[in-house]
Formats: structure tokens, C-alpha cells, sequence
């Protein structure tokens, strides 16, 4: 190669220096998932991230700068993140396998805009400081946008991240996984000043606070964390692992209902108080079906309950509509409490604008129902146990909308089946979110799953009782001493991740760093 060409190559890639930044942020993006479950603390997640921040926040950029940028990381961030849904299509045959690549770009498309958009924000600071705490403050803001919009889908919250260590979570309880994200986001943003610098061959004193700050009050946590005891009620979670392809075959649904039932009386059920199965374990309308509600009473301990869950035929306008429910039975088959879901998933448990879909995805509206919504924070109560809550699958990630404010409950049951996503990282992600609700809330969680991984987790996030992933099998769990406590994000909710936000915005306005400004 003559030193021509050579400079032909250098020129080229200066001019097109743009497009590169993209390709770097995609892979970034991609990249940056492993700090999220199931693989958590993997260190190149973290790299990835303190780089592509650096990319980004280390020099004034314009707009559409900022906007792609950010835009190509969280295009692969969110589409590999969420590759899991895909799973379901591909469950029972490769009939829907032509809309895998449609959902993997849809996803990456939409929520590709939950890093955009905080970016442009970052357009209004002043130096590297300002640049990282507009955009991770923004960050934050479009997370609970992600709360709620289009009925809301907080999956994957950044917080969750740290997770791989109950310590790690404790601050949950006090600014929830909303101010966790934004601690970690502060942290990683202060690293990639100290990084930005390090390429000037400068130190910044101002990007080593704003990177150990945040780590301190985390690790305040940790300091605050206490081991919970046990107390003396006993609940066994039972995992069949029943494939999902034959979960709804209407030839196994009654080998189905007796692999419950025998799989929980499979030990003596002495001195258990409560036996919880997954969501929709049941396959039988319990509220109409005599016969198979006295033979569930086998799987019921004496002097105790059964939680299980299954469809309940409602009736709306004068018509039976089916509810995704769960019923509290005790040994004599009566029906004490039952919970509906009241949090339907779009696409699964109803289709949005039904009417309004065009001719070519008939074979998808076709196969998605239309259920019934109930009572939002429905409390259980049953004498003899203590109050309890009920979350039904997805209903479980949305941080402050699983427990009921007014009366708050002991216990959280939250009913799962996660076979939907096979080995994958959904189901992990999953319980990842009911960790977080748990110590957030301070309130036990029971989480049994059809399969996926059932476990009990105490206030504090410890966890107990546990069956992996497409493990078939029980577990026995004792639950913690104290089942509740009060928690300062479960008293005030958002409003405490929202005032971190605005003491994160005063104190950028009182210490501007004129002195420090870092011009890359």
C-alpha cells in the first residue's frame, strides 16, 4: 500500500468518523447487556458502558450527534435485552418464526428511544459534569416513563443490575430501583470522565467524586443490611416444569392437573401451612367445577391452604368472560379469596385496537385472547393467614403498582409461568424485578412458577426455597420472622428517586465546575 492510498483510507475514515461512532455504540449497546441477569457482574458490561458514555458525554456534540449516538447503543442494549420475547414465538412451530426478525427490530426501534431522547437533554450542559447528570437524571425520568406508556413495560430497569448481590439492593428500600438506576448511571458516567481524561493525559478530581459518591451510598446499603430470621410458617412451592407446548393441549390438561397434584403431596405436608402453584396451574374452571375442586383438596394440607392459579369464568355486560386468577383454597374445597389480574399483557392477554389490525396478521389476532381485568390491589384475606397480596406474572415488574398503598399486605404472591421463554434470560430478568419488589416494598414475596424459578424472598431480598430454571420439583420454605416492614420508597413512592433527581440538579447548578470544564 503507497502512502497515497494510505492517506485516501485516513481521509475516508475521518470523513465517515460519524458512522464508526455508530457501528462502536451498537456493539456497545450489545455489549453492555451482561450487567444485566442472568449474567450481572460481568466487568466488559460495565466497560462497554463506561466507553460508550465517554463516547458520547466527553465533548459537546449537537443534537443529532447526541440523538444517534445514543440511539444506535440503545437499539442493541434493548433488542439483545430483550431477545427472549422471541422465544415465544417460536414455542409451538415455526408458524410465526417470520416475525422474529420484525419483533427483534421493532423492539430495538421503539425502545432505542429511552437512551435517545435522554441524550438530546445532555445537548444543555455546560461541560463533561453537567453533560453526565442531565443524562442520567434524564435517564431516570424516561425509565418511569417506560412505567406506563402504551400500559407500560419497565422491564430490565438498570437498577436491577445490581442485583447479583442482596447487599447491593438495599438502598431499594429507600429510593427503589429508580435511584438505583440512577446511582449506577452517575457512577459509570463518572468513570468515563476519569477515562475522557485520562486521554488528555489530565486527572479530574470532580469525575473521581461523581464516580465514588454514588458508589458510597450504595455500598451504604450494604452496611445497613441484616440477615433475616426465620419464622415459623412453612409454604412449599411446587415447579412441574410442564413443557409449555403441552401445557394447553386439551389431551394432558387432566395428567397436567395430577402432576400438581402429586407432586405436592409427594412429601408429607406436615406442619405445612400453605402450598402455592403457578400461574394458571390449574387447567379447570374451579368456580364451576365441583368434581375437580374436591379432588385438589388432596394437594391441601390439614389445617391449611392452596394457592393456585388458573382461569376464572366471570361474567361482564351478562357475558362469561375468562380472568386470569388465583384462588385460595382450604381443605374442605371451599374457595376463600381469589385475585384477577388486573395488569393484561398487549399481545398475549389482549390486543390493542383489535379491529383496526390489518388482514396479514389474522394468524396473531387469532391466537390472542381476550381476558377480563380485575381489581387493582385486590388484597387476599383469609383467616388463618396472614394479608396477602397477588401479582400475576408481568404484573410483578412495575415498581409501586404491585402493592396496595392503603392496606399494605404481609405477603406478595406472585404466580409465574416463564416456560413461555425456555433457557433464556427472560426468566431470570424475571425474578430479578420481584427481588427488587420485595426489597423496595419490604414486604415477602412467594414466587412460584409452572417453570421458570420458584423461590420465596424475604424484605430484604434474601432468598430461600428455591427451584432453578426447568427444575421439576418442590421446596419447602420457612418464612421470615417479620413478613413486613415499612420502607421509606414504600411509603413515598417515586417521589424519593424524583427528589434525588432535583438534588442532582441543584447541586450541578451550585458547582458548575468553570474551573474543571473539560473540553474534548
Amino acid at each position: 500500500m503507497n502512502g497515497n492510498t494510505g492517506k485516501h483510507i485516513t481521509a475516508w475514515l475521518m470523513k465517515h468518523k460519524g458512522f464508526w461512532s455508530g457501528i462502536f455504540a451498537f456493539f456497545a449497546g450489545a455489549a453492555a447487556t451482561l450487567i444485566l441477569p442472568p449474567f450481572i457482574d460481568v466487568w466488559q458490561g460495565y466497560v462497554a458502558l463506561v466507553l460508550f458514555l465517554a463516547l458520547l458525554l466527553g465533548k459537546p456534540r449537537t443534537k443529532k450527534s447526541l440523538f444517534w449516538l445514543a440511539y444506535f447503543f440503545g437499539f442493541a442494549f434493548y433488542a439483545v435485552g430483550f431477545s427472549w420475547i422471541n422465544k415465544a414465538l417460536l414455542l409451538d412451530s415455526d408458524e410465526f418464526a417470520a416475525f422474529v426478525p420484525a419483533v427483534f427490530l421493532a423492539t430495538g426501534a421503539f425502545f432505542g428511544l429511552f437512551w435517545a431522547l435522554p441524550a438530546i437533554v445532555a445537548f444543555w450542559g455546560r461541560n463533561i459534569y453537567s453533560r453526565i447528570v442531565l443524562f442520567s437524571t434524564a435517564f431516570v425520568a424516561f425509565e418511569w416513563v417506560r412505567s406506563f406508556i402504551f400500559t407500560g413495560f419497565p422491564w430490565n430497569l438498570l437498577g436491577t443490575a445490581l442485583s447479583f448481590d442482596v447487599k447491593l439492593i438495599q438502598m431499594a428500600a429507600y429510593i427503589g430501583t429508580y435511584g438505583l438506576s440512577l446511582l449506577l448511571l452517575l457512577a459509570c458516567g463518572g468513570a468515563a470522565a476519569l477515562f475522557a481524561g485520562a486521554v488528555r493525559r489530565k486527572f479530574y478530581t470532580g469525575a473521581l467524586a461523581l464516580a465514588l459518591i454514588p458508589v458510597a451510598i450504595i455500598g451504604l446499603g450494604g452496611v445497613l443490611y441484616q440477615k433475616s430470621e426465620s419464622g415459623e410458617m412453612k409454604v412449599r412451592l411446587v415447579q412441574p416444569n410442564i413443557p409449555q407446548q403441552y401445557k394447553w393441549e386439551a389431551a394432558e390438561a387432566y395428567a397436567n392437573f395430577r402432576a400438581y397434584i402429586d407432586l405436592s403431596k409427594s412429601c408429607p405436608l406436615d406442619g405445612v401451612k400453605l402450598v402455592v402453584w403457578g400461574e394458571t396451574a390449574t387447567p379447570y374452571f374451579l368456580d364451576r367445577d365441583w368434581l375437580h375442586l374436591r379432588e385438589i383438596t388432596e394437594a391441601v394440607p390439614k389445617g391449611g391452604f392452596l394457592v393456585t392459579g388458573l382461569l376464572r369464568a366471570g361474567i361482564v355486560d351478562g357475558m362469561y368472560v375468562p380472568f386470569n386468577s388465583m384462588f385460595v383454597i382450604d381443605e374442605s374445597g371451599a374457595i376463600k379469596d381469589y385475585y384477577d389480574k388486573s395488569h393484561l399483557v398487549p399481545f398475549g392477554e389482549y390486543l390493542p385496537f383489535r379491529d383496526l389490525w390489518p388482514s396479514f396478521m389474522t394468524p396473531v389476532a387469532q391466537v390472542v385472547g381476550e381476558l377480563g381485568r380485575g381489581e387493582k390491589f385486590k388484597n387476599l384475606q383469609v383467616e388463618g393467614l396472614p394479608l396477602m397480596g397477588g401479582a400475576i406474572c408481568y404484573e410483578s415488574i412495575f415498581p409501586k403498582q404491585v402493592v396496595n398503598p392503603k392496606e399494605k399486605p404481609q405477603l406478595l404472591l406472585v404466580l409465574a409461568n416463564d416456560g413461555w421463554y425456555g433457557v433464556s434470560a427472560g426468566p431470570y430478568q424475571h425474578l430479578a424485578a420481584a427481588q427488587m419488589r420485595a426489597v423496595e416494598e419490604g414486604v415477602t414475596v412467594i414466587r412460584s412458577a409452572n417453570t421458570g424459578i420458584s423461590v420465596v424472598i424475604a424484605p430484604n431480598g434474601d432468598m430461600s426455597g428455591v427451584i432453578g430454571l426447568n427444575q421439576k420439583g418442590i421446596a419447602d420454605a420457612v418464612l421470615p420472622r417479620v413478613l413486613a416492614r415499612e420502607t421509606v420508597y414504600g411509603t413515598y413512592g417515586n417521589v424519593v428517586p424524583g427528589g434525588l433527581i432535583l438534588l442532582c440538579w441543584l447541586v450541578m447548578w451550585l458547582f458548575r465546575y468553570r474551573k474543571y470544564n473539560l473540553k474534548l
